[in-house]
């Protein structure tokens, strides 16, 4: 995932496996987005 200004949000994908909140959670952070945005996001 690649922002405006150029940083770099790494998201890994593995098959058939969840992602932890946690790891979930830092994802959202590093990439500035709140937990309603995702879900605008998605919807």
């Amino acid at each position: 995932m690649k922002h405006e200004d150029n940083r770099v949000v790494s998201i890994p994908v593995y098959a058939r496996k969840t992602i932890g909140k946690g790891l979930l959670l830092k994802i959202l952070r590093d990439a500035d987005l709140t937990k309603e945005d995702l879900i605008n996001l998605l919807g």
